[in-house]
């Protein structure tokens, strides 16, 4: 779990899916500056214990959901992404720091993580909601997310291990009151072959043994990696300078299926 924290504290959820890279919802840092924003990793209570990561980089995907890059690897251990996001009446757990009351700005984020259990749902969600890139997660009577839970994980068991399935994104229904209705959750399952793009974590078809692009490494001229979805040649040393963010580290060889 994550904890999104500006200079009121805590404004919204994450899950760290790698060392250096955090899920959340695309409204919870659109229009942000990198490094304007910290994450607290790896405690269940937002303001303090943990790691204190400062932001380095904030990549938007398509739908509600984004990633924002840690300037360092944090010590705390990743949660992996679920196979997918779960056939209707599957039981998930939705975890964060939103509003334990019901109706916006009736009370602050409590310090405490606070959990509930709920299940997939077949209907209920209509606020423009996507099957194909998003859940429909509630079924309990008064009880869901609420405002601060925004871009926090949904979670299910699986393999013998806790395994992402959702980010949150916004009442089923529009409801300005938590709990009416069900949550709309990006699927983040869905959304892997872009996460794995921006990551690293699947360099792409035809990349072969090309290793993905590290910010911790330091690379000499004329190494090769690969970056979202693209094989890059090294120009000169460095450390920490993004494939594509500029024209003095890095020159492009193409597309990794090319």
């Amino acid at each position: 779990m994550a904890s999104l924290q500006g200079g009121q504290g805590h404004f919204c959820g994450g899950s760290l899916i790698t060392p250096t890279w955090v899920v959340t919802a695309k409204h919870c840092v659109q229009g942000q500056s990198p490094g304007g924003f910290r994450i607290r990793v790896g405690s269940t209570t937002w303001n303090s214990g943990g790691t204190l990561a400062q932001t380095a980089q904030i990549v938007l995907g398509q739908g509600d959901i984004a990633l924002v890059r840690l300037s360092a690897a944090v010590p705390q251990a990743p949660i992996a992404l679920a196979a997918d996001g779960g056939a209707a009446g599957t039981e998930t757990r939705l975890i964060g720091w939103g509003q334990t009351c019901p109706t916006r700005g009736c009370g602050g984020a409590p310090v405490q993580l606070q959990e509930i259990d709920v299940r997939v749902q077949a209907s209920g969600c209509t606020d423009n909601f996507n099957p194909q890139t998003e859940l429909c997660l509630g079924g309990l009577p008064s009880a869901g997310a609420c405002y601060g839970d925004s871009g926090g994980p949904a979670v299910r068991q699986g393999n013998g291990r806790w395994e992402l399935t959702g980010a949150t994104s916004r009442a089923g229904r529009g409801q300005p009151t938590c709990g009416q209705a069900p949550a709309i959750y990006m699927n983040v399952p869905a959304h892997k072959q872009w996460i794995d793009q921006v990551t690293g974590g699947d360099p792409g078809t035809g990349c072969g043994s090309t290793a993905a692009w590290s910010a911790e490494q330091l690379y000499p001229p004329e190494t090769q990696v690969a970056h979202n979805g693209r094989r890059w040649r090294s120009i000169w040393w460095n450390r920490a300078q993004e494939p594509g963010a500029g024209p003095w580290y890095w020159q492009d060889l193409g597309a990794c299926n090319s």
